[in-house]
């Protein structure tokens, strides 16, 4: 079990590092059960930003239009619903709201890493990818955008390169 306070402070810190603001509209595909789920929301939250809850798979076919209806901002997924978006032809579209997306919950391959960075670089957009423990709640590492080019295989900032 882990008490309210951690949690808070967690929230405010995920919070901070995304930049995520009250005006913010973060896409919750990860089930609310799952830990990195539930910081999505508990991060948002700190902010005052809105969650946009789909209720339905990524792979459903009113996915990408009600994504891009909804003007989100952020989409937080794990390495499969990055393997789910492409199969949608997710990067085949522009969502002109969309700051940031985040990965956590495994390790994505270098390459779908260097794809969604390059990707959303070109729409002046950031990629975070993020490593947490279910243990220690939701992330407890995150590489910022500006360091990922050579590092599509590392997480933090290290420089023991």
């Amino acid at each position: 079990m882990v008490s309210t306070k951690p949690l808070w402070i967690e929230a405010e810190q995920i919070a901070g590092y995304l930049s995520l603001q009250a005006g913010d509209i973060g896409a919750l595909v990860l089930p609310l059960h799952y830990s990195y789920g539930l910081s999505v929301l508990n991060s948002h939250l700190a902010v005052g930003a809105a969650i946009w809850m789909p209720g339905t798979s990524v792979l459903e076919p009113a996915f990408l239009d009600d994504f891009s209806a909804a003007r989100c901002t952020s989409l937080a997924g794990v390495p499969h619903s990055y393997e789910l978006l492409e199969q949608r032809g997710f990067r085949e579209q522009h969502y002109p709201d969309l700051r940031f997306m985040t990965v956590a919950g495994g390790r994505m391959e270098p390459e779908a890493t260097r794809r969604y960075h390059v990707w959303l670089q070109n729409e002046g957009q950031r990629f975070y990818v993020m490593y947490g423990q279910t243990e220690a709640t939701a992330r407890i590492a995150y590489v910022p955008p500006e360091h990922r080019p050579g590092s599509a295989d590392r997480i933090g900032t290290g420089a023991g390169r």
